[in-house]
């Protein structure tokens, strides 16, 4: 199974030796190991806490596994939601992050059966544009708000892209941001392991990675939504719950020309659906209204 490389995806990879190896080691600073080693002693500890879906006699194998992550859809804008609840809108696109498994011993059966492991969970926090710092906490008058609203922990959907190429995908479609500014999104993924959880106190980080710059608007400044993508709209059709959108009018004419083929009517956004269910409503109302005054008509004669 070939790993596949997705541009403008930034991700961590642990180096791996064997125990002996880093026991050996005299590069210790306050009772803690610096350096390579300490890189070294992370791995170890990202491999204990892997759990074993392959068995005892393949264990060994996990030593080399890697876990990658990649960009599949970039966030680029947002309408900035301030400081109340009521008028929230999502970052578009939705972001969409996949995980790829490497390891030169796993077969590609194995690898599968990692991929379609339920218990990941991937957490999502804001940083500023260079990715560098934490953007999650506001001023001081809003000490008690966090820059970032919505769903920002996301669990594992195992399907198929738009290109029928099976993988496992993590969807963010409930994010919002309260200010205007440039920022990234940094994803982070853990895997819990059910059996152990109560005799834990964390699960190693397994990867990590940064999406591209995105920018949030005022209201009056923001381009307009983007129609969904292809993967978006592949993913919703098997399950993933994921908003599928025309895209509005104001979008950026550029970006839109992109993903005009294949649109269609049922894929309307919220706004859309809303409306149309309204106006049915209001339709059936006025309707009512008519049979009740030729009905009083009718019985007058």
């Amino acid at each position: 199974m070939e790993p596949r490389e997705y541009p403008l995806a930034t991700y961590r990879q642990a180096s791996y030796v064997t125990a002996a190896a880093a026991a050996s080691s005299n590069n210790f600073e306050g009772g803690r190991v610096v350096g390579a080693r300490e890189d070294d002693f992370r791995a170890r500890s990202i491999v204990a806490g892997i759990p074993n879906l392959i068995g005892p006699s393949r264990a060994h194998a996990l030593q080399s596994i890697v876990f990658r992550l990649g960009m599949r859809q970039q966030p680029q804008a947002a309408r900035a939601c301030g400081f109340s609840d009521k008028d929230r809108r999502v970052i578009d696109p939705p972001p969409i992050v996949e995980l790829s498994i490497e390891s030169p011993f796993l077969t590609e059966n194995e690898i599968k059966s990692y991929l379609r492991y339920e218990s990941y969970v991937m957490n999502c926090c804001i940083c500023d544009e260079t990715g560098t710092k934490d953007a999650s906490f506001m001023p001081e008058e809003y000490q008690h708000q966090r820059r970032l609203m919505g769903s920002s922990a996301g669990t594992p959907f195992a399907g198929q892209d738009e290109n029928s190429q099976e993988g496992c995908f993590f969807c963010f479609s409930d994010l919002s941001c309260r200010t205007p500014g440039a920022f990234r999104l940094k994803f982070t993924l853990i895997m819990i392991d059910p059996p152990r959880a109560g005799q834990v106190r964390h699960f190693p980080v397994l990867a990590e990675v940064l999406s591209d710059v995105f920018h949030v608007y005022s209201a009056k400044e923001f381009p307009g939504m983007l129609p969904s993508s292809a993967l978006a709209r592949r993913l919703r059709q098997q399950g993933c719950i994921i908003s599928v959108r025309k895209g509005n009018e104001r979008a950026r004419s550029s970006v839109v020309t992109r993903f005009q083929d294949g649109i269609t009517d049922e894929d309307e956004d919220d706004d859309n659906v809303n409306a149309e269910q309204q106006e049915r409503d209001e339709g059936g109302f006025k309707t009512r209204q008519k049979r009740k005054s030729s009905s009083s008509r009718a019985r007058r004669t």
